[in-house]
């Protein structure tokens, strides 16, 4: 009975350190399990919704600057100067301006546009009214760049500049021609006398001096009606009296 009892005990204690055995061998198979699966999948962060558009703010129109009190101005017409064409071969056509106290402005106040044929002289401001002289239609053209104005104390002196023909500068007898442009056209379309002027071109420009200044004097002259129509002056000796000269009249207004 006694051995009996000792093997019964004997395979108690095996069926219980087998059934120990078989606990730690589970334990260690979940263990291994659970170190080898994969790594959870982060969640997804929704993105954030968009900012709306700011609602646009109607904004008042801010009006533009009214125009400059210059664009107003009211002048009053300059009737009174003088005119000096200046003698043979100077350079400048003066007109004399009388505007008592224009010296003692502000020379941006007093300003001259120039063109071929025109200027337009404006003073503003001068005791308190604005002053205009503007002429066009010149009887010459004049060089714009040679132009100028002068301001004296009591006058402002305009320059015009005369162009140089090919008889010299030209010479003017009145400071503005409103038919000058027609006289041009017919003097170019009905001009007979084209083989005299090349010839007293060629001897203007191949003369002395005193040729030259003999054959400028001698076209003024014509020109004011000086001469008779048949004859060239002082030149009548040398030259024949240059026959067939009637028609003389119809050149004299192509010459500077």
């Amino acid at each position: 009975l006694a051995k009996k009892l000792r093997k019964e005990a004997a395979a108690l204690k095996r069926v219980e350190q087998s059934q120990k055995t078989a606990a730690a061998a589970s334990t260690e198979t979940e263990t291994t399990t659970t170190s080898s699966s994969p790594p959870e999948t982060p969640k997804k962060t929704p993105a954030p919704a968009p900012t709306p558009a700011p609602t646009p703010v109607k904004v008042a129109a801010v009006p533009l600057p009214a125009p400059s009190a210059a664009s107003s101005v009211k002048y009053t017409p300059v009737d009174r100067f003088s005119f000096d064409p200046g003698e043979y071969e100077s350079k400048f056509v003066t007109i004399y301006v009388p505007l008592p106290g224009v010296g003692s402005i502000p020379k941006d106040q007093i300003s001259c546009q120039f063109t071929k044929d025109s200027f337009d002289l404006i003073v503003t401001d001068l005791k308190g009214k604005s002053y205009r002289l503007f002429k066009d239609s010149l009887e010459k053209d004049i060089n714009v760049e040679k132009s100028k104005k002068i301001i004296k104390a009591d006058k402002v002196v305009i320059k015009l500049h005369k162009v140089k023909g090919d008889y010299g500068f030209d010479m003017w007898t009145k400071l503005t021609d409103p038919k000058k442009h027609d006289k041009k056209k017919k003097s170019k379309s009905s001009n007979p006398m084209s083989s005299i002027t090349d010839m007293m071109k060629d001897m203007y420009d191949s003369g002395d001096d005193e040729m030259r200044k003999m054959i400028g004097e001698t076209m003024l002259k014509q020109r004011n009606g000086e001469l008779e129509q048949n004859t060239i002056g002082g030149m009548d000796p040398g030259m024949g009296g240059m026959g067939g000269m009637d028609d003389f009249g119809d050149f004299k207004d192509d010459m500077p």
